[in-house]
């Protein structure tokens, strides 16, 4: 077994890096630290993963202190040369103690947010409860190597002192109670500086007066219980958009040419506007593969039911698939699937939990 570890201590640091990125880091510390000296300071991916007690408890303030002295303990001694190709913050675990609400402070997100910056970051994930507001240092606005960036839970507002210009980042994930800008402009137009964007995730995100969605190379858009005022979705590249919510869509103008792929999941009681919600449909009628859900169906049953004129909102559907819900019986209409499906060679996928009636 010496024997063993001696060969691989003889490898180059590059392979021996490799195989440390590939374990959990605190583990490749250790191991370094233990086998492999200080090769640990050249780490590349910097994934911290916070996976508390699995025992049912809130989580409380001195669990966080422990976890970012950690942190900024290894950063302090890693090599100041070296790149960061990956650096993640992620919490796994139970809702923050309300008794101590701060989570954890603002300046150790600075200094993590700042450091990665600093050293060339492609992929930054913040997953970290806090309920202080949120500023990003003026440095992030304008990092060139960032090419993944995803701010979700948290539970504190995120502000921007000016115009996201993040000439290469192609994935952009944000979950988070609300983004601000200082500038009016930017609130209307915030993902213009974004001229690589490819993929875009917006969950319960609130934003004072964001309008404009513009992405000359967005090929894939999720919207997830937004309450977002959109006037404008323009993506002429855009092949694949998930869509849920309560609410029915609404946005006026909507571009998106070469649209292949939609996911509906409509799970309100009722809609009162009905001619919106119908309207909203047809404006996705490019979609060759529909996914709904049986609450989106429940409320198309009703509308299909007030006029057997009423045109099937996807005319070029090639597969329409139905999924589970996530409020009401997973039982669909046979009628309304027929309604659906009017176009020739339409092929219907219904997944295993769901069921169509007598």
């Amino acid at each position: 077994m010496q024997e063993e570890e001696d060969r691989i201590s003889q490898l180059p640091d590059d392979i021996l890096l490799l195989i440390l990125d590939k374990i959990d880091i605190y583990e490749a510390v250790k191991t370094s630290m233990i086998l492999w000296k200080n090769v640990w300071r050249s780490l590349p991916g910097l994934r911290f993963h916070f996976r508390p007690d699995t025992t049912p408890r809130l989580v409380h303030l001195e669990d966080f202190t422990i976890h970012s002295s950690f942190v900024s303990q290894l950063l302090s001694h890693r090599d100041a040369a070296a790149a960061v190709h990956d650096f993640h913050l992620l919490f796994d675990g139970p809702t923050p103690d309300p008794q101590c609400p701060c989570g954890v402070d603002r300046e150790f997100l600075d200094e993590c947010v700042l450091y990665a910056i600093n050293h060339g970051v492609q992929s930054l994930r913040l997953h970290w409860p806090t309920y202080r507001k949120l500023r990003l240092p003026a440095a992030f606005l304008t990092c060139e190597t960032l090419r993944e960036l995803e701010l979700r839970d948290l539970f504190c507002p995120v502000k921007l002192p000016g115009r996201l210009s993040l000439p290469n980042l192609k994935t952009l994930h944000l979950h988070t109670l609300f983004l601000g800008f200082d500038d009016h402009h930017h609130r209307m137009d915030p993902f213009s500086g974004l001229p690589q964007l490819e993929k875009l995730t917006l969950i319960r995100l609130v934003c004072d007066g964001l309008v404009l969605i513009k992405a000359p190379k967005l090929s894939l858009l999720q919207i997830e219980d937004y309450s977002l005022e959109l006037k404008e979705i323009s993506a002429p590249l855009l092949t694949s958009f998930t869509y849920k919510s309560s609410n029915a869509w609404e946005c006026p103008k909507l571009n998106l040419p070469i649209l292949e792929q939609v996911y509906l999941d409509i799970h309100a009681s009722y809609i009162e506007n009905h001619t919106n919600f119908l309207s909203m449909l047809h404006q996705f009628g490019n979609a060759t593969t529909v996914s709904l859900t049986s609450n989106t169906l429940q409320i198309l049953e009703c509308e299909f039911g007030s006029s057997e004129q009423t045109p099937t909102p996807f005319p070029n559907v090639k597969c329409l698939k139905v999924m589970k819900g996530r409020y009401v019986n997973p039982i669909v209409c046979p009628s309304v699937i027929n309604d659906l499906t009017r176009t020739l060679n339409c092929e219907v996928e219904l997944s295993p939990s769901v069921f169509v009636s007598e």
